[in-house]
């Protein structure tokens, strides 16, 4: 079996209906700004990289020459144009007059929130990371670290030295059918982050429910997912909130997201980037943790992402 680690870059030897994408998200303020640097590879081979960039009011998609993508094999540094993303932060020089958008300057990163890693979990994805035919994999780069710097946006300068960040990756043929997303590390209690994706995952001819999701609390981490026997206990919508309730063992996680429509980004179909998602780059999430008897956390989590595409299994919400 492969490895398919989430911090190698996998797109270097692909030659057709592949894609590979980061996501960095940046908030300060009670803004957020979202930069998806990646690539997609079309059934052809023709490669098309791209920069998709997603705010509180805006989204954009940038595209670039085949030549201008570089990318190391085995750590995260992806240049695309004048335009770097690394472990160390990010340097931008982008002006498209087509997108009226004007974006320059610097942001390094403090240190990284890793998630718990094992033999057994090597990635997020578990056991499956060392499977090789999965149709999406998902990775967690570092659950939140500070940030320094700033941006010029459009002749307006941005601070974001006492700002939070967030990075995470996707790579594979297609993004699932059917999926929820979101995640936060604003919360009023300190050092709170949280991550969860729910999806419909094809599998050797059938489909199986994919959950995984973690919630850190003051660095001591609550994964609930598929491979540790995690459940979804039901999916629902009260007023303006997608409710969603998670159980594994003795664990019960509550999630109620404010779930009003986003911003369009682009996603992949067969390694072509031809399918619009809609993604809400700043809303509002309030989560429960329970042990037993005992509550664990409950908090409300501000500049939250959130992405709904289709209706997961066999729920209706």
């Amino acid at each position: 079996m492969t490895l398919t680690t989430d911090i190698s870059y996998h797109g270097e030897k692909k030659q057709h209906s592949f894609f590979e994408g980061w996501y960095l998200k940046h908030q300060i303020d009670q803004h957020t700004y979202a930069f998806i640097p990646g690539i997609s590879i079309e059934k052809n081979g023709s490669k098309h990289p791209f920069i998709q960039i997603i705010h509180d009011e805006s989204s954009h998609m940038l595209h670039f020459d085949e030549s201008e993508f570089f990318a190391e094999e085995d750590r995260f540094d992806v240049r695309i144009g004048n335009n770097t993303f690394s472990e160390e932060g990010i340097s931008l020089d982008i002006q498209d007059e087509e997108e009226n958008l004007s974006i320059s300057g610097q942001i390094t990163y403090g240190p990284f929130s890793p998630i718990q890693r094992s033999k057994f979990s090597p990635s997020i994805m578990g056991p499956f990371s060392y499977l090789s035919f999965m149709e999406c994999y998902h990775g967690i780069l570092s659950m939140g670290h500070s940030l320094q710097g700033s941006l010029n946006l459009n002749q307006q300068v941005i601070d974001f030295s006492s700002g939070t960040g967030y990075i995470e990756k996707d790579w594979g043929t297609s993004f699932p059918k059917a999926y929820i997303w979101s995640q936060s590390n604003e919360f009023q209690q300190p050092d709170v982050q949280f991550f969860f994706s729910l999806a419909d995952i094809p599998f050797v001819g059938f489909e199986f429910l994919g959950l995984i999701c973690v919630l850190n609390l003051a660095g001591k981490e609550y994964r609930i997912a598929t491979y540790n026997g995690g459940k979804v206990e039901s999916i629902t919508r009260e007023k303006d909130q997608l409710v969603i309730r998670l159980r594994q063992k003795n664990l019960e996680l509550k999630i109620a997201v404010d779930s009003q429509a986003g911003h369009d980004l682009m996603a992949p179909s067969q390694g072509e980037m031809n399918r619009i998602i809609r993604e809400n780059a700043n809303t509002t999430i309030n989560i429960r943790l329970v042990e037993g008897d005992k509550q664990l956390f409950e908090g409300e989590g501000r500049m939250a992402g959130f992405e709904e595409v289709g209706q997961v299994s066999s729920f209706k919400y």
